[in-house]
Formats: structure tokens, C-alpha cells, sequence
């Protein structure tokens, strides 16, 4: 709804990401018109430690809604099935710089043996995670890439080992990377560092807000099937929230 002052009011918005689809409605609705990825040292030195944890917190969270959504709507779009890729080192290599070094140079022989020549086709999202050892690790869904031997892989890779996880069976494959989300923010080698990586583009996830008619029609052209998740929550703003997400993949199954 568009206000007189040029300022457009809805009740509420709509996330469209491949087969996930998010619902919010916001109790007092919401007006428009008038770096979520990377681990900040949240805000100037009187912040306090508590204040800290907080704002690490809010990071990790938007950086694995986005990360979700990102990979759901690219998943299983390129004409062959997505291949979840976890990559390791041989030595105890803890040092980020180096360890993303290694990573871009994978990536670049990678689309080299693959299309036989310099270029960036490959289309992905990648994570970084740290092992108990402290060693760097990448978790990497690709998204057009044709089989290849795991062999193979490890051979470009040439670091250490190379492991090809199934993800045929799994529903919402952008909540199961997330999982592997590095969780301990307070690592020093995070700070000011992405958590995730994705190639350049990707299909983006749509975001659109919507009146209150819009998210019933919509609602009700969704089979109830497909709702899995709901939840409701404060905002200072907007008042409650109520979130509600539908996987229509579930109901197509069936």
C-alpha cells in the first residue's frame, strides 16, 4: 500500500528461495521507501563483552538465513544434481590467509581441468569451519558441477583429502550446510573475515513485501502439507512476528 507521503505500508513479506518459501507478518506492519557475511569486532572500545557476544551472535544468524536462502534457490537449477564437497588438509594448516589462498587456487584448477581453459563457470557456495585441531576446512556445495571421481578431485584439490557427501535425500540442503557454520566467534581469525563464499552469479533469492490480502492468498495456495516450520517473536518495531515456512519440494514427493 503506497501512503499519501510517497512511503508504501504492508503487513508483512514474502522470501522465495527455489522450493522454500518464507511467510512474515508483522502485527504493527511495515514501512519501506522512505554486510551480513562478515564477522565485525562490533562496535568501539567501550562496548562491553556481553554487548559483543550479542552482535557476534546477530552475525552468525543473518550470515546463515542468507546462506540458506542463497543455496535453495540455486540448488538442483543448473541441469545436474548439486554435489556437497568437504575439503581438508593433510598438515595442520590454521593460518585463514593461507588456508583461502589454497581454496581460490582449487577452484581455479578446478574450472580449468573441468571447461579446459581459464575461466570462473563453476557456480557454488562454500564454508569455512575450523577442526578441533584448530585446522582449517571448506564445506562446498557446487551447483554445476558434472560428476567427477572423487579422485580426481582430491588430485586438484592436492592438499589433503577430498570427501563427496550425498545430499539427494535431503530437503532443505541450505539449513544442512549451514550446520557446518563455524559457531566459535570468538576465534580472532574470524574477525573482520567472511564465514561462507559464494562464485558470482548466482540466482538470487526474491524478496517481496506484500499487503495483508496478498499473504492469505498466498498462504491458502500453498498445501498445508508444505508448512514446516512456524514461529512467532518481538520486534521493538514492528511488534509480533509471525514466520511461517513451506517447502513445497515436501508436498511434490508425495
Amino acid at each position: 500500500m503506497r501512503l499519501k507521503s510517497g512511503i508504501n505500508f504492508y503487513s508483512g513479506k514474502v522470501v522465495r528461495s527455489g522450493n522454500i518459501i518464507e511467510v512474515y507478518r508483522y502485527e504493527k506492519g511495515i514501512f519501506t521507501g522512505g554486510g551480513d557475511n562478515i564477522v565485525g569486532r562490533a562496535g568501539n572500545g567501550n562496548t562491553s563483552e556481553e554487548q559483543k557476544e550479542k552482535n557476534r551472535e546477530l552475525v552468525l544468524m543473518r550470515a546463515r538465513r542468507n546462506l540458506r536462502r542463497i543455496v535453495n534457490a540455486n540448488i538442483n537449477q543448473y541441469g545436474v544434481s548439486s554435489k556437497f564437497v568437504t575439503l581438508t588438509f593433510r598438515d595442520n594448516v590454521k593460518d585463514l590467509d593461507v588456508a583461502n589462498n589454497e581454496f581460490r587456487q582449487f577452484i581455479k584448477r578446478l574450472n580449468y581441468r573441468i571447461y579446459k581453459k581459464k575461466c570462473s563457470k563453476l557456480k557454488y557456495s562454500c564454508v569455512v569451519e575450523f577442526q578441533k585441531r584448530g585446522a582449517v576446512h571448506y564445506h562446498i556445495i557446487f551447483y554445476n558441477l558434472d560428476y567427477i571421481d572423487s579422485k580426481v578431485l582430491e588430485e586438484v584439490w592436492g592438499n589433503g583429502f577430498v570427501k563427496v557427501n550425498r545430499i539427494d535425500d535431503i530437503d532443505n540442503v541450505g539449513a544442512y550446510i549451514c550446520k557446518y557454520m563455524s559457531k566459535d566467534l570468538n576465534d580472532d581469525r574470524l574477525l573482520g573475515r567472511k564465514l561462507y563464499f559464494n562464485s558470482r552469479g548466482l540466482i538470487k533469492p526474491v524478496e517481496q513485501y506484500i499487503d495483508e490480502e496478498d499473504i492469505e492468498d498466498l498462504k491458502n495456495s500453498l498445501p498445508k502439507e508444505s508448512l514446516v516450520f512456524k514461529k512467532e517473536f518481538i520486534n521493538d518495531y514492528v511488534g509480533i512476528i509471525n514466520y511461517e515456512q513451506y517447502n513445497i519440494s515436501i508436498d511434490n514427493k508425495k
